[in-house]
């Protein structure tokens, strides 16, 4: 139901599907395990490093080959998704209007105000900002320098993936620069809350499928991920590779420290 081909989507790729469940018991012997340098440079936060380090590592020991691999446009990928995103959502969004769709301003007195109170109301912060800064990207004059440099951008970090898949069967590394922070601890600081997103953020601009496991904690008791990602419809390796994982380590099955406020 989840992945199978819908000819009533036009989203829907025929090639969808598969049998999930056949893959979690697949060896682990052979299998080409890529890291791409550019995920443990600077800014990746130590205990994140060696805790990511060791669960590759596992794998290495289980029979799986390590294997160097370059994603040299990983740099760019968060500013290119915080232009295109935002783009998208801002197009996406303008038919929430109050009148056809979604939430309608009860304090509107004319046509105007209902459509500007209704939005204000409906959205939230972040939500508003992407459609400021979408409708900014897409406006006249700045359409070519920003949104259309912003796709040239994405076919090249897509193009690093495929060389990448050439090469190896999947690829590991850190899910966020540092361990999972605070509740709350970063609304007031949105681009530092982007910039966690530098180790998925390609996945999502080049469309190939990945997945986040848990592998340990830091000295804080904050949770640490290990993501897996794989080529184009290569869901099934994911699933059974991270399967491997879990059945030998317990860590998705203990709780991160925390303290009641």
């Amino acid at each position: 139901a989840m992945a199978g081909h819908d000819p009533l989507d036009s989203t829907s790729h025929p090639q969808g599907g598969g049998r999930f469940s056949a893959a979690l018991g697949r060896s682990l012997q052979g299998l080409r395990v890529g890291v791409p340098a550019e995920f443990f440079g600077a800014g990746l936060d130590p205990e994140v490093a060696q805790t990511v380090e060791t669960a590759i590592q596992w794998f290495a020991a289980q029979g799986a080959e390590i294997h160097p691999v370059h994603l040299p446009h990983n740099a760019h990928a968060v500013s290119t998704y915080y232009v295109l995103a935002p783009a998208e959502a801002s197009s996406n969004l303008s038919r929430f209007d109050g009148v056809r769709y979604t939430h309608r301003s009860a304090a509107a007195k004319d046509l105007q105000e209902l459509y500007l109170q209704s939005r204000y109301e409906g959205f939230g912060a972040e939500v508003r900002r992407r459609i400021l800064v979408g409708t900014y990207v897409l406006s006249a004059g700045y359409y070519d320098a920003y949104y259309r440099k912003a796709q040239q951008v994405r076919a090249l970090i897509r193009e690093d993936f495929r060389r990448a898949f050439a090469e190896v069967d999947v690829i590991m590394g850190p899910t966020t620069p540092t361990p999972a922070f605070a509740l709350g601890a970063k609304s007031a600081d949105p681009v530092s809350m982007y910039l966690a997103d530098i180790y998925t953020i390609a996945v999502n601009l080049a469309g190939i499928p990945a997945l986040s496991l848990p592998c340990g904690f830091s000295k804080e008791g904050l949770p640490i991920g290990l993501q897996i990602m794989g080529d184009y419809f290569a869901d099934e390796l994911l699933l059974g590779v991270a399967a491997a994982y879990q059945r030998d380590t317990d860590w998705h099955r203990r709780a991160p420290a925390w303290e009641e406020q």
